[in-house]
């Protein structure tokens, strides 16, 4: 069964009477620049906002003044705005691809930019393929450059110190939501765009760099980590381009992340 979030229903007869969406280098660079600010900003306001109504709540519940911020409510505020940062700026980068792109598009068009589709059932090579990379990269890290004790893992460390509802809803996030956010963002919006302009080797080249710098701050202390994201960007962008579609990248990026989030459980549930 194709998956119809990354193609074009036309028929044949149809196709040549239909432009397909221009956006161009520039453009795309301003779509993903936009992402980031606007995700930013709503991390910002979610916190802000959440922070400051829960110690209002603790300040009514002591009497007139105002109690600190209960721990338990606090580590909610962190998830929400990354949730509700994420989702906001992927709707407004939606939103400026189709408005952008010449001739502006439709939700139809916006899969045009995105690729083609794939086919459901033939999904499960590139999930494994995610799998084994995500074993591989543990067993790497428990039995050859094991990590220093301090290494930062922040969303990690903020999923396993939570209550079960908590880490259940980082889970989803990570397995779910960050990887087709990303997908559709760079091997989606970002790579047609430069594909365009450059053509699809720099545009993976360029795709791949920025994945890597985005990710930088959370792995740049352990290199086996940036060789880990390195190896998920390259190999996300070549399937994209001989695919043509994004639908293997995200069973890839998908399966990795959730055998690191199941090791993450286990690890926790065993110490």
């Amino acid at each position: 069964m194709p998956i119809p979030v990354l193609c074009s229903d036309d028929s044949p007869s149809q196709a040549p009477t239909r432009l397909k969406p221009w956006l161009g280098a520039w453009l795309a660079f301003l779509i993903v620049g936009c992402f980031y600010v606007v995700q930013a900003l709503g991390i910002f306001m979610v916190s802000a906002v959440g922070g400051a109504v829960v110690t209002l709540a603790e300040g009514i519940d002591v009497g007139t003044q105002l109690g600190p911020v209960s721990p338990y409510k606090e580590i909610w505020l962190l998830p929400l705005s990354l949730c509700v940062g994420t989702m906001g700026a992927m709707v407004v980068s939606i939103h400026l691809a189709n408005r952008l792109a010449v001739p502006s598009s439709d939700a139809k068009g916006f899969r045009e930019l995105l690729g083609k589709s794939y086919d459901f059932r033939n999904l499960w090579a590139f999930g494994l393929l995610g799998l084994t990379l995500g074993f591989g990269f543990v067993a790497f890290t428990e039995y050859g450059v094991l990590p220093p004790d301090d290494l930062p893992q922040p969303l990690f460390d903020a999923m396993i110190s939570g209550p079960f509802s908590l880490q259940v809803w980082w889970a989803l996030m990570l397995i779910g939501l960050f990887p087709v956010v990303e997908e559709v963002l760079l091997r989606g919006v970002l790579f047609t765009g430069l594909s365009q302009s450059w053509g699809p080797g720099m545009a993976g080249l360029m795709t791949t760099m920025i994945f890597v710098g985005v990710h930088m701050p959370k792995v740049l202390e352990y290199w086996p980590a940036v060789l880990a994201v390195s190896l998920i960007g390259s190999l996300t962008v070549l399937l994209r381009i001989r695919t043509e579609s994004l639908a293997p990248g995200i069973a890839l990026h998908s399966t990795y992340n959730g055998v690191l989030v199941t090791v993450a459980f286990l690890t926790q549930t065993t110490s």
